[in-house]
Protein backbone atom coordinates (compact mmCIF):
# COMPACT_ATOMS: atom_id res chain seq x y z
CA UNK A 1 0.00 0.00 0.00
CA UNK A 2 1.62 3.26 -1.02
CA UNK A 3 2.26 6.29 1.97
CA UNK A 4 -1.44 8.04 0.00
CA UNK A 5 -3.59 5.30 0.70
CA UNK A 6 -2.37 4.67 4.14
CA UNK A 7 -3.90 8.18 4.75
CA UNK A 8 -6.87 7.63 3.18
CA UNK A 9 -8.56 8.25 6.29
CA UNK A 10 -7.19 11.49 6.98
CA UNK A 11 -10.03 14.11 6.98
CA UNK A 12 -9.17 17.02 4.42
CA UNK A 13 -10.77 19.68 6.43
CA UNK A 14 -8.24 18.74 9.00
CA UNK A 15 -5.50 19.50 6.95
CA UNK A 16 -2.35 21.95 6.70
CA UNK A 17 -2.55 23.61 3.57
CA UNK A 18 0.58 25.29 1.61
CA UNK A 19 -0.05 27.58 -1.65
CA UNK A 20 3.18 28.59 -3.86
CA UNK A 21 1.70 31.34 -6.51
CA UNK A 22 3.99 31.83 -9.63
CA UNK A 23 3.84 34.30 -12.33
CA UNK A 24 1.11 37.72 -12.75
CA UNK A 25 -0.80 39.22 -10.17
CA UNK A 26 -3.65 37.50 -11.89
CA UNK A 27 -2.30 34.20 -10.98
CA UNK A 28 -1.90 35.51 -7.30
CA UNK A 29 -5.91 36.90 -7.26
CA UNK A 30 -6.31 33.04 -8.29
CA UNK A 31 -4.25 31.69 -5.43
CA UNK A 32 -6.20 33.61 -2.96
CA UNK A 33 -9.51 32.34 -4.11
CA UNK A 34 -8.42 29.04 -3.66
CA UNK A 35 -7.27 29.40 -0.43
CA UNK A 36 -10.30 30.78 0.79
CA UNK A 37 -11.70 27.38 -0.53
CA UNK A 38 -9.68 25.30 1.25
CA UNK A 39 -10.05 27.75 4.34
CA UNK A 40 -13.91 27.88 4.24
CA UNK A 41 -13.76 23.86 4.03
CA UNK A 42 -11.98 24.17 7.38
CA UNK A 43 -7.88 23.81 6.00
CA UNK A 44 -5.23 25.40 8.13
CA UNK A 45 -3.61 27.48 6.10
CA UNK A 46 0.55 27.64 6.69
CA UNK A 47 3.15 29.81 5.05
CA UNK A 48 6.05 27.02 5.06
CA UNK A 49 5.64 24.21 2.59
CA UNK A 50 7.36 21.79 4.91
CA UNK A 51 5.02 22.10 7.77
CA UNK A 52 2.08 21.31 5.09
CA UNK A 53 0.07 18.51 5.02
CA UNK A 54 -0.57 19.57 0.76
CA UNK A 55 1.20 21.64 -0.95
CA UNK A 56 -0.30 23.78 -4.15
CA UNK A 57 1.82 24.58 -6.81
CA UNK A 58 -0.22 27.62 -8.54
CA UNK A 59 1.88 27.66 -11.75
CA UNK A 60 2.65 30.40 -15.02
CA UNK A 61 2.80 29.43 -18.35
CA UNK A 62 3.18 32.36 -19.97
CA UNK A 63 7.07 32.82 -21.68
CA UNK A 64 10.07 29.72 -21.05
CA UNK A 65 11.11 31.10 -18.44
CA UNK A 66 8.27 30.78 -16.60
CA UNK A 67 7.72 27.58 -17.33
CA UNK A 68 10.82 26.69 -16.55
CA UNK A 69 10.51 28.37 -13.05
CA UNK A 70 7.58 26.54 -12.47
CA UNK A 71 8.77 23.52 -13.32
CA UNK A 72 11.74 24.07 -11.22
CA UNK A 73 9.97 24.76 -7.91
CA UNK A 74 7.88 21.73 -8.84
CA UNK A 75 11.03 19.65 -8.12
CA UNK A 76 11.86 21.78 -5.53
CA UNK A 77 8.85 21.26 -4.00
CA UNK A 78 8.84 17.18 -5.41
CA UNK A 79 11.98 16.63 -3.31
CA UNK A 80 10.51 17.90 0.16
CA UNK A 81 7.66 15.98 -0.18
CA UNK A 82 10.33 12.87 -0.48
CA UNK A 83 11.25 13.77 3.18
CA UNK A 84 8.08 14.61 4.89
CA UNK A 85 5.69 12.63 2.65
CA UNK A 86 3.11 15.31 1.50
CA UNK A 87 0.79 15.64 -0.64
CA UNK A 88 1.75 17.79 -3.93
CA UNK A 89 -0.67 19.27 -6.74
CA UNK A 90 0.50 21.41 -9.77
CA UNK A 91 -2.22 23.94 -10.95
CA UNK A 92 -2.47 26.49 -12.92
CA UNK A 93 -1.26 27.90 -16.48
CA UNK A 94 1.57 25.34 -17.12
CA UNK A 95 -1.27 22.59 -16.99
CA UNK A 96 -3.30 24.27 -19.21
CA UNK A 97 -0.23 23.96 -21.50
CA UNK A 98 1.48 20.72 -20.77
CA UNK A 99 -1.86 19.21 -19.43
CA UNK A 100 -1.07 15.67 -17.49
CA UNK A 101 2.48 15.47 -18.67
CA UNK A 102 3.66 17.12 -15.63
CA UNK A 103 2.38 14.39 -13.66
CA UNK A 104 3.97 11.79 -16.09
CA UNK A 105 7.41 13.72 -15.95
CA UNK A 106 7.34 14.46 -12.35
CA UNK A 107 5.86 11.34 -10.67
CA UNK A 108 6.07 12.70 -7.10
CA UNK A 109 2.84 15.04 -7.88
CA UNK A 110 -0.64 13.83 -6.69
CA UNK A 111 -3.06 16.00 -8.93
CA UNK A 112 -3.35 17.98 -11.97
CA UNK A 113 -6.09 20.60 -12.31
CA UNK A 114 -6.12 23.57 -14.71
CA UNK A 115 -7.40 27.28 -14.27
CA UNK A 116 -10.84 26.56 -15.06
CA UNK A 117 -11.21 23.43 -12.36
CA UNK A 118 -10.65 25.32 -9.51
CA UNK A 119 -14.54 25.55 -8.68
CA UNK A 120 -14.34 21.88 -8.43
CA UNK A 121 -10.95 21.33 -6.38
CA UNK A 122 -12.83 20.00 -3.35
CA UNK A 123 -13.63 17.21 -5.41
CA UNK A 124 -10.34 16.90 -6.94
CA UNK A 125 -8.32 17.35 -3.39
CA UNK A 126 -10.37 14.41 -2.28
CA UNK A 127 -9.64 12.55 -5.01
CA UNK A 128 -5.67 13.43 -4.60
CA UNK A 129 -5.92 12.71 -0.89
CA UNK A 130 -7.81 9.31 -1.53
CA UNK A 131 -4.59 8.15 -2.97
CA UNK A 132 -5.64 8.38 -6.85
CA UNK A 133 -4.14 10.78 -9.08
CA UNK A 134 -6.77 13.11 -11.22
CA UNK A 135 -6.00 15.12 -14.08
CA UNK A 136 -9.15 17.62 -14.15
CA UNK A 137 -9.53 20.43 -16.80
CA UNK A 138 -12.68 21.78 -17.51
CA UNK A 139 -13.65 24.76 -20.48
CA UNK A 140 -13.52 28.23 -19.74
CA UNK A 141 -16.84 30.02 -18.13
CA UNK A 142 -19.10 31.41 -20.62
CA UNK A 143 -19.46 34.64 -18.20
CA UNK A 144 -16.83 35.86 -15.69
CA UNK A 145 -16.47 33.30 -12.83
CA UNK A 146 -13.96 33.86 -9.74
CA UNK A 147 -14.33 32.00 -6.13
CA UNK A 148 -16.33 34.94 -4.70
CA UNK A 149 -13.84 35.35 -1.52
CA UNK A 150 -9.99 35.97 -1.21
CA UNK A 151 -7.10 35.20 1.78
CA UNK A 152 -5.01 37.81 0.93
CA UNK A 153 -1.51 36.86 1.28
CA UNK A 154 -0.22 39.65 -0.29
CA UNK A 155 0.24 43.73 1.87
CA UNK A 156 -3.33 44.19 2.70
CA UNK A 157 -2.84 48.19 2.34
CA UNK A 158 -2.14 47.51 -1.35
CA UNK A 159 -4.74 45.07 -3.32
CA UNK A 160 -5.22 43.69 -6.28
CA UNK A 161 -8.47 43.29 -7.81
CA UNK A 162 -9.28 41.68 -10.83
CA UNK A 163 -12.18 42.95 -13.25
CA UNK A 164 -12.01 40.51 -15.94
CA UNK A 165 -10.90 37.24 -17.06
CA UNK A 166 -9.12 36.06 -20.35
CA UNK A 167 -8.26 37.91 -23.31
CA UNK A 168 -9.52 38.62 -27.33
CA UNK A 169 -6.61 40.49 -27.92
CA UNK A 170 -5.11 37.04 -29.84
CA UNK A 171 -1.48 38.60 -29.98
CA UNK A 172 0.58 36.09 -32.24
CA UNK A 173 3.50 35.21 -29.51
CA UNK A 174 1.07 34.81 -26.85
CA UNK A 175 -0.44 31.86 -25.26
CA UNK A 176 -3.09 33.34 -22.69
CA UNK A 177 -6.19 33.17 -25.18
CA UNK A 178 -5.61 29.39 -25.26
CA UNK A 179 -5.16 29.18 -21.35
CA UNK A 180 -8.08 31.79 -19.85
CA UNK A 181 -10.51 31.73 -23.08
CA UNK A 182 -11.96 34.75 -24.32
CA UNK A 183 -12.44 37.57 -22.34
CA UNK A 184 -15.29 37.73 -20.06
CA UNK A 185 -16.22 41.25 -17.79
CA UNK A 186 -16.55 40.83 -14.17
CA UNK A 187 -19.94 42.59 -12.94
CA UNK A 188 -19.42 46.18 -12.29
CA UNK A 189 -21.31 45.54 -8.92
CA UNK A 190 -19.09 43.03 -7.61
CA UNK A 191 -16.05 44.41 -8.35
CA UNK A 192 -17.40 47.92 -6.65
CA UNK A 193 -18.66 45.13 -3.68
CA UNK A 194 -15.14 43.94 -3.56
CA UNK A 195 -13.29 47.18 -3.81
CA UNK A 196 -15.87 48.60 -1.07
CA UNK A 197 -15.16 45.56 1.46
CA UNK A 198 -11.50 45.78 1.02
CA UNK A 199 -11.49 49.98 2.03
CA UNK A 200 -13.86 49.11 4.99
CA UNK A 201 -10.99 46.89 6.08
CA UNK A 202 -7.89 49.09 5.53
CA UNK A 203 -6.74 48.70 1.90
CA UNK A 204 -5.33 52.13 0.47
CA UNK A 205 -4.82 51.01 -2.87
CA UNK A 206 -6.55 49.36 -5.52
CA UNK A 207 -4.69 48.03 -8.55
CA UNK A 208 -7.21 47.00 -11.28
CA UNK A 209 -5.97 44.27 -12.93
CA UNK A 210 -6.64 42.37 -16.70
CA UNK A 211 -5.22 40.98 -19.43
CA UNK A 212 -6.28 43.91 -20.56
CA UNK A 213 -8.30 46.29 -18.48
CA UNK A 214 -9.34 48.90 -21.42
CA UNK A 215 -11.51 46.00 -22.90
CA UNK A 216 -13.56 46.10 -19.95
CA UNK A 217 -17.36 45.94 -20.67
CA UNK A 218 -16.57 45.30 -24.33
CA UNK A 219 -18.24 41.76 -24.24
CA UNK A 220 -21.27 42.43 -22.61
CA UNK A 221 -23.33 46.02 -20.87
CA UNK A 222 -21.21 46.46 -18.23
CA UNK A 223 -19.62 49.68 -19.76
CA UNK A 224 -16.46 50.71 -20.22
CA UNK A 225 -13.36 50.95 -18.12
CA UNK A 226 -13.98 54.69 -16.92
CA UNK A 227 -17.43 53.67 -16.39
CA UNK A 228 -16.71 51.17 -14.23
CA UNK A 229 -13.92 53.56 -12.18
CA UNK A 230 -16.70 56.03 -12.27
CA UNK A 231 -18.59 54.03 -10.32
CA UNK A 232 -15.54 52.97 -7.57
CA UNK A 233 -15.19 56.63 -7.06
CA UNK A 234 -18.21 56.94 -5.57
CA UNK A 235 -17.13 55.17 -2.53
CA UNK A 236 -16.36 57.83 0.04
CA UNK A 237 -12.48 57.47 1.63
CA UNK A 238 -9.27 58.58 1.16
CA UNK A 239 -7.50 55.85 -1.33
CA UNK A 240 -5.73 55.46 -4.37
CA UNK A 241 -6.76 53.73 -7.48
CA UNK A 242 -4.20 52.50 -10.08
CA UNK A 243 -4.80 50.89 -13.41
CA UNK A 244 -2.48 48.37 -14.98
CA UNK A 245 -2.73 46.45 -18.08
CA UNK A 246 -3.96 49.48 -20.90
CA UNK A 247 -3.76 48.52 -24.42
CA UNK A 248 -2.35 51.28 -26.29
CA UNK A 249 -5.48 51.49 -29.05
CA UNK A 250 -8.22 51.61 -26.47
CA UNK A 251 -7.18 54.44 -24.40
CA UNK A 252 -10.43 56.67 -24.47
CA UNK A 253 -10.51 60.45 -23.65
CA UNK A 254 -12.71 60.16 -20.60
CA UNK A 255 -10.47 57.87 -19.13
CA UNK A 256 -7.82 60.27 -19.34
CA UNK A 257 -10.23 62.89 -18.43
CA UNK A 258 -10.81 61.16 -14.89
CA UNK A 259 -6.85 60.11 -14.33
CA UNK A 260 -6.46 63.98 -14.61
CA UNK A 261 -9.42 64.92 -12.40
CA UNK A 262 -9.24 62.74 -9.67
CA UNK A 263 -6.78 62.91 -7.03
CA UNK A 264 -7.30 59.33 -6.17
CA UNK A 265 -6.84 58.19 -9.28
CA UNK A 266 -3.13 57.91 -10.00
CA UNK A 267 -1.08 59.94 -12.16
CA UNK A 268 0.22 56.59 -13.36
CA UNK A 269 -0.68 54.44 -16.56
CA UNK A 270 0.83 51.07 -17.67
CA UNK A 271 0.67 51.03 -21.62
CA UNK A 272 2.61 47.84 -22.64
CA UNK A 273 3.23 48.91 -26.09
CA UNK A 274 6.08 45.07 -26.74
CA UNK A 275 7.42 47.17 -30.40
CA UNK A 276 7.29 50.32 -31.77
CA UNK A 277 8.53 48.98 -35.19
CA UNK A 278 5.49 48.86 -38.08
CA UNK A 279 6.40 45.31 -39.19
CA UNK A 280 7.30 43.71 -36.04
CA UNK A 281 3.43 45.06 -34.83
CA UNK A 282 1.62 43.53 -37.73
CA UNK A 283 3.46 40.34 -36.74
CA UNK A 284 2.42 40.62 -33.52
CA UNK A 285 -1.30 41.06 -34.22
CA UNK A 286 -1.07 44.06 -32.42
CA UNK A 287 -3.67 46.56 -33.60
CA UNK A 288 -1.31 49.98 -33.82
CA UNK A 289 1.89 51.21 -35.67
CA UNK A 290 4.42 53.83 -34.29
CA UNK A 291 2.56 56.42 -35.73
CA UNK A 292 -0.01 55.55 -33.42
CA UNK A 293 2.06 55.10 -30.51
CA UNK A 294 3.58 58.72 -30.74
CA UNK A 295 0.14 60.48 -31.07
CA UNK A 296 -0.98 58.08 -28.04
CA UNK A 297 1.97 59.37 -26.35
CA UNK A 298 1.30 62.95 -26.85
CA UNK A 299 -1.99 62.92 -26.15
CA UNK A 300 -1.77 61.29 -22.84
CA UNK A 301 0.70 63.36 -21.61
CA UNK A 302 -1.31 67.10 -22.78
CA UNK A 303 -4.03 65.87 -21.41
CA UNK A 304 -2.67 64.51 -17.82
CA UNK A 305 0.27 66.65 -17.41
CA UNK A 306 3.23 64.73 -15.28
CA UNK A 307 1.38 61.88 -15.64
CA UNK A 308 3.90 58.66 -15.16
CA UNK A 309 3.93 55.99 -17.84
CA UNK A 310 5.37 52.34 -17.99
CA UNK A 311 5.85 49.72 -20.47
CA UNK A 312 7.01 46.66 -21.63
CA UNK A 313 8.98 45.71 -24.35
CA UNK A 314 9.58 42.43 -26.43
CA UNK A 315 12.88 42.04 -28.36
CA UNK A 316 13.65 39.07 -30.24
CA UNK A 317 10.58 38.30 -31.97
CA UNK A 318 11.01 36.66 -35.02
CA UNK A 319 12.00 38.91 -38.27
CA UNK A 320 13.94 41.53 -36.08
CA UNK A 321 16.82 42.85 -37.85
CA UNK A 322 19.00 45.50 -36.91
CA UNK A 323 16.67 47.85 -38.93
CA UNK A 324 13.46 46.85 -36.82
CA UNK A 325 15.64 46.59 -32.98
CA UNK A 326 16.67 50.72 -33.67
CA UNK A 327 13.21 51.86 -35.25
CA UNK A 328 12.38 50.46 -31.27
CA UNK A 329 15.29 52.03 -29.55
CA UNK A 330 14.48 55.56 -31.62
CA UNK A 331 11.28 55.21 -30.22
CA UNK A 332 12.06 54.82 -26.24
CA UNK A 333 14.33 57.60 -26.81
CA UNK A 334 12.22 60.24 -28.32
CA UNK A 335 9.26 59.05 -26.22
CA UNK A 336 10.45 58.22 -23.17
CA UNK A 337 8.65 55.80 -20.49
CA UNK A 338 9.63 56.78 -17.04
CA UNK A 339 9.36 53.38 -16.22
CA UNK A 340 10.16 49.94 -18.54
CA UNK A 341 10.28 46.46 -18.36
CA UNK A 342 11.72 44.38 -21.38
CA UNK A 343 11.99 40.45 -21.69
CA UNK A 344 13.09 38.50 -24.47
CA UNK A 345 10.59 36.59 -27.31
CA UNK A 346 9.75 33.12 -25.80
CA UNK A 347 8.81 30.67 -28.84
CA UNK A 348 5.77 28.69 -27.89
CA UNK A 349 4.41 26.06 -29.85
CA UNK A 350 0.85 26.85 -29.83
CA UNK A 351 1.26 30.18 -30.86
CA UNK A 352 1.08 31.39 -34.41
CA UNK A 353 4.47 32.91 -34.33
CA UNK A 354 5.91 29.77 -33.84
CA UNK A 355 6.26 29.33 -37.30
CA UNK A 356 7.40 32.13 -38.58
CA UNK A 357 10.59 32.71 -40.36
CA UNK A 358 13.68 35.23 -39.23
CA UNK A 359 14.12 33.50 -35.74
CA UNK A 360 16.47 35.79 -33.60
CA UNK A 361 19.30 33.41 -31.66
CA UNK A 362 18.70 34.07 -28.13
CA UNK A 363 22.25 35.66 -27.12
CA UNK A 364 21.46 38.30 -30.01
CA UNK A 365 18.27 39.03 -28.32
CA UNK A 366 19.40 38.99 -24.48
CA UNK A 367 22.32 41.53 -26.32
CA UNK A 368 19.56 44.06 -27.11
CA UNK A 369 17.70 43.70 -24.43
CA UNK A 370 20.88 44.92 -22.62
CA UNK A 371 20.81 48.09 -24.79
CA UNK A 372 17.37 48.47 -23.86
CA UNK A 373 17.35 48.33 -20.23
CA UNK A 374 20.98 50.51 -20.47
CA UNK A 375 18.92 53.36 -22.72
CA UNK A 376 16.05 52.77 -20.36
CA UNK A 377 18.46 53.03 -17.17
CA UNK A 378 19.77 56.60 -18.29
CA UNK A 379 16.48 57.89 -19.24
CA UNK A 380 14.84 56.71 -16.23
CA UNK A 381 18.01 58.44 -13.91
CA UNK A 382 17.00 61.81 -15.77
CA UNK A 383 14.22 61.80 -14.81
CA UNK A 384 14.29 60.71 -11.29
CA UNK A 385 16.65 63.60 -11.33
CA UNK A 386 14.00 66.70 -11.86
CA UNK A 387 12.27 64.89 -8.38
CA UNK A 388 15.22 66.06 -5.94
CA UNK A 389 13.76 68.86 -3.72
CA UNK A 390 10.16 67.96 -4.38
CA UNK A 391 7.21 67.11 -2.05
CA UNK A 392 5.70 63.93 -2.97
CA UNK A 393 2.64 61.64 -1.26
CA UNK A 394 4.18 58.30 -0.15
CA UNK A 395 2.09 55.42 0.67
CA UNK A 396 4.36 53.70 2.97
CA UNK A 397 4.84 49.98 2.63
CA UNK A 398 7.12 48.03 5.11
CA UNK A 399 9.63 48.60 7.69
CA UNK A 400 13.44 48.35 6.19
CA UNK A 401 14.65 45.07 7.06
CA UNK A 402 18.21 45.98 7.76
CA UNK A 403 17.88 50.08 9.21
CA UNK A 404 16.23 51.21 11.79
CA UNK A 405 14.06 54.42 11.43
CA UNK A 406 13.84 53.58 7.52
CA UNK A 407 10.78 52.51 5.78
CA UNK A 408 10.04 51.23 2.06
CA UNK A 409 7.22 53.55 0.26
CA UNK A 410 6.14 54.44 -3.14
CA UNK A 411 4.22 57.31 -4.61
CA UNK A 412 1.49 57.22 -7.14
CA UNK A 413 4.54 57.05 -9.95
CA UNK A 414 5.53 53.74 -8.62
CA UNK A 415 3.24 50.51 -8.77
CA UNK A 416 4.03 47.66 -6.30
CA UNK A 417 6.50 45.14 -7.23
CA UNK A 418 7.32 46.59 -11.02
CA UNK A 419 8.62 49.71 -10.24
CA UNK A 420 10.92 50.84 -7.93
CA UNK A 421 10.43 52.44 -4.07
CA UNK A 422 11.24 55.61 -2.21
CA UNK A 423 13.23 54.90 0.87
CA UNK A 424 12.26 56.79 3.87
CA UNK A 425 13.70 58.15 6.85
CA UNK A 426 11.63 58.94 9.83
CA UNK A 427 12.25 59.25 13.77
CA UNK A 428 8.71 58.25 14.10
CA UNK A 429 6.93 54.43 13.61
CA UNK A 430 5.15 54.30 10.33
CA UNK A 431 2.67 51.58 9.20
CA UNK A 432 1.98 49.57 6.37
CA UNK A 433 -0.72 51.93 4.24
CA UNK A 434 0.17 54.88 6.30
CA UNK A 435 0.16 58.22 4.04
CA UNK A 436 3.16 60.38 4.20
CA UNK A 437 4.28 63.72 2.93
CA UNK A 438 8.42 63.29 1.67
CA UNK A 439 10.89 65.45 0.60
CA UNK A 440 12.82 63.45 -1.96
CA UNK A 441 16.64 64.34 -1.56
CA UNK A 442 18.71 61.94 -3.60
CA UNK A 443 17.65 59.52 -6.38
CA UNK A 444 19.12 56.23 -8.83
CA UNK A 445 18.08 55.23 -11.79
CA UNK A 446 14.89 53.69 -10.39
CA UNK A 447 14.31 54.67 -6.65
CA UNK A 448 14.12 57.79 -4.29
CA UNK A 449 15.49 58.71 -0.97
CA UNK A 450 13.60 61.20 1.17
CA UNK A 451 15.34 61.64 4.25
CA UNK A 452 12.57 64.47 5.65
CA UNK A 453 8.75 62.98 5.95
CA UNK A 454 5.99 63.94 7.72
CA UNK A 455 2.55 61.83 8.56
CA UNK A 456 -0.39 62.43 6.98
CA UNK A 457 -4.19 62.07 8.02
CA UNK A 458 -5.52 62.02 4.91
CA UNK A 459 -4.54 62.61 1.76
CA UNK A 460 -3.87 65.86 0.09
CA UNK A 461 -6.87 67.69 -1.62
Amino acid sequence: MTENKRRTEKNLSKMKVAAVSLGCAKNLVDTEEVLALLLESGAEIVADPSAADLIFINTCGFIEEAQQEAVNTLLEMAALKKKNKQFLVAAGCLVEVFGNSLADSIPQVDGVIGTHGYRHLGRFLKMVVSGYKPYYRAKPALSFRGLNSRVITSSKHSVNVRISEGCDNCCSYCLIPSIRGPYQSRKSEDVVAEVRELLENGTKEIVLIAQDTTAYGLNNKEGTLADLLEEILKIEGDFWLRIMYTYPSRIEERLLDLISAEKRVCNYLDIPIQHADDHILNKMGRHYTKNDLNCLIDRVRSKVPGIALRTTCMIGFPGETIKEFSNLVDFIKNKPFENLGSFTYSQQAKTAAYSLPGKVAKRVARKRRNIIMSIQHELSFRHKLNLVGKIMVVLVDRADPRRENYYHGRTEQQAPDVDGIVLLRSDKILKPGDWVEAKISAVSAYNLLALQCRHLERLPS
